[in-house]
């Protein structure tokens, strides 16, 4: 049985625009390697033998620190998901389930009724997951069912999108 369907990450094949991928701007990345290497500089060259060696040695840790949150703002991910109607951010979500309830997660999907899905048990890895991008107020919810076929994770339904209660009960099972 091959499955042709997109995953949840093609958003713009599912949502007729209603999500859009943004790209944040790398400002405050760049801001804060700028304050890091200024409290750096400070402390090591002004502060280096006039007032105390404790609060030169301070001033130069707090600014490693802030470089290096700097770099790591830098190098993370860059791209989001927003819901435009809203302007929410969306959150994606992994969630592993016991492989024996395929049956019934496959059946609730298809009927879009989400009232047990808290009763389906939760493992920390298994070849059925379920992935989603939610809002964060969960009034809006992009589902997909995974399983993984030796080396790669495939869907196997169509990405469904939820609003109302169904997303709030998804949203719910989610976090």
């Amino acid at each position: 049985m091959e499955n042709k369907f997109d995953y949840i990450d093609n958003v713009a094949s599912v949502t007729d625009g209603d999500v859009v991928k943004k790209h944040t701007s790398p400002v405050k990345a760049v801001v804060l390697l700028v304050i890091g290497a200024g409290v750096l500089y400070y402390g090591a060259a002004h502060l280096g033998g006039t007032v105390s060696e404790m609060l030169s040695s301070a001033l130069i840790i707090v600014g490693l620190i802030i470089v290096v949150w700097g770099i790591a703002a830098f190098f993370s991910k860059r791209d989001k998901y927003v819901y435009k109607p809203t302007g929410k951010a969306l959150k994606k979500y992994k969630v592993y389930l016991a492989p024996n309830y395929s049956n019934k997660l496959y059946q609730m999907v298809e009927d879009g009724k989400f009232d047990d899905l808290k009763s389906l048990p939760r493992v920390q890895q298994s070849n059925l997951s379920v992935e989603a991008l939610c809002g964060e107020d969960g009034q809006y919810v992009m589902l997909q069912v995974l399983e993984f076929v030796p080396y790669n994770d495939v869907p196997m339904t169509p990405v469904k999108v939820f609003q109302g209660e169904q997303a709030k009960l998804i949203a719910d099972f989610l976090k």
